[in-house]
């Protein structure tokens, strides 16, 4: 079992004499966390009170070993921050912003502009980054504030609705960069609306209810180890790579022209289908859950604490 690397306990925190999080608990390892919740259920306020922003009136909170507030500057120092709200520094062009940022994390100059450059490449951004931000659309815009929150190398993303205003095809573009980053051993807190995203992305599941743990843990935990129809459509999903599935030990039910449909009885199996996706640069352009509504054990979950 991997270490837990985010630890939350009984986490009380009231704003303007309102309590906004009730004894929010939360102990967790996966790679990439989930915070799902409407809007107004408290994620930005216990993002807020995650890097020490926020004051709070009880509790603990450990993230990566390091203990809020008494190492919130550290903590701060390690995280990259890709803001719902805050957008890019206006004027100049993309790369003049990633650059920025990366000064403002405490790079020189010269060290900032390389590192621009690398993570631009990473997140695979061409001539566009010498064109003013100003015209940029706004999956550019979301990718050059992915590229400020790396710029300097931290160890963990705390992402507040990355694909807001995205179309469909932005926002699964910017959804595998994500799962990409934790690929390479990046810890993720993803703060988000859409169960879809979460889904996509992340190990484990906080929901929070107007500032209450609904449910914290993996997804193999919510979803109580049933298991269910997964259906793909992408690029690369032929007979060849349905064998290759069933080769591995996972149930095929249906396999057609770009479309296929297995079962999955646990985080393991998913993993294993990532795994064979990227092995075989697979292209999936959707992914659902049948069987197992995930959206429906969320819903019913949340609704035992309203």
């Amino acid at each position: 079992m991997e270490k837990r690397w985010f630890e939350i306990e009984d986490l009380h925190l009231a704003r303007g004499g309102r309590p906004v999080l009730q004894g929010v608990t939360a102990k967790l390892s996966g790679k990439a966390i989930g915070l799902v919740g409407a809007n107004g259920a408290g994620k930005s306020t216990l993002i807020g009170a995650m890097l020490g922003v926020l004051r709070f009136s009880q509790g603990n909170i450990r993230l990566l070993d390091m203990k809020v507030p008494e190492q919130a500057q550290l903590v701060r120092s390690r995280s990259g921050i890709m803001a719902e709200q805050a957008g890019i520094f206006p004027g100049g062009s993309g790369v003049d912003a990633v650059t920025f940022a990366g000064m403002l994390s405490g790079l020189g100059k010269r060290e900032a502009l390389r590192q621009s450059h690398r993570v631009l490449d990473a997140l695979d951004v061409g001539e566009e980054r010498y064109r003013p931000t100003k015209g940029y659309s706004t999956g550019m815009r979301q990718r050059c504030k992915l590229a400020m929150s790396l710029v300097h190398n931290p160890d963990l993303l705390i992402l507040d609705e990355p694909t807001v205003g995205l179309d469909p095809k932005g926002r699964i573009q910017l959804l595998s960069l994500i799962r990409d980053l934790k690929e390479e051993g990046r810890h993720i807190l993803l703060s988000t609306h859409i169960m879809q995203d979460a889904e996509f992305v992340c190990d484990d599941l906080i929901l929070l209810e107007s500032g209450v743990v609904s449910f914290s843990g993996s997804l193999g935990e919510l979803l109580d180890g049933e298991s269910g129809q997964i259906n793909v459509e992408g690029t690369g999903i032929d007979q060849e790579f349905a064998a290759a599935l069933s080769a591995a030990g996972i149930s095929i039910k249906d396999q057609t022209d770009s479309q296929l449909s297995f079962i999955a009885r646990g985080d393991d199996d998913l993993r294993l289908f990532w795994r064979l996706v990227n092995e075989r640069n697979v292209e999936v352009r959707h992914l659902g859950r049948k069987g197992v509504a995930l959206e429906d054990v969320v819903v019913q979950m949340m609704g035992r604490t309203s």
